[in-house]
């Protein structure tokens, strides 16, 4: 099962296999698109954060990815 991030800063979209139980914050730090130590939220098409959902929840989505706190990251999906 894959989700897609985009990257709300630079646009770069990486898409990432997901294993089982992996936390949606977790498969982000997994696929490098954000510099390790940096802080950072994830929210879907409507603006919602889901850093914690599980992130087969999100099977087949593009996630957005930006600052903690960024409210652009429900603007594109």
């Amino acid at each position: 099962m894959s989700v897609t991030f985009r990257n709300v800063i630079t646009g770069e979209r990486q898409e990432a296999e997901v294993q089982p139980g992996q936390t949606v914050r977790q498969a982000v730090e997994s696929t490098g698109i954000i510099a390790p130590g940096n802080q950072f939220s994830v929210r879907d098409k409507d603006g919602e954060v889901v850093d914690g959902d599980q992130a087969s929840q999100h099977e087949g989505k593009v996630l957005n990815v930006g600052l903690a706190g960024d409210v652009r990251g429900g603007t594109a999906a």
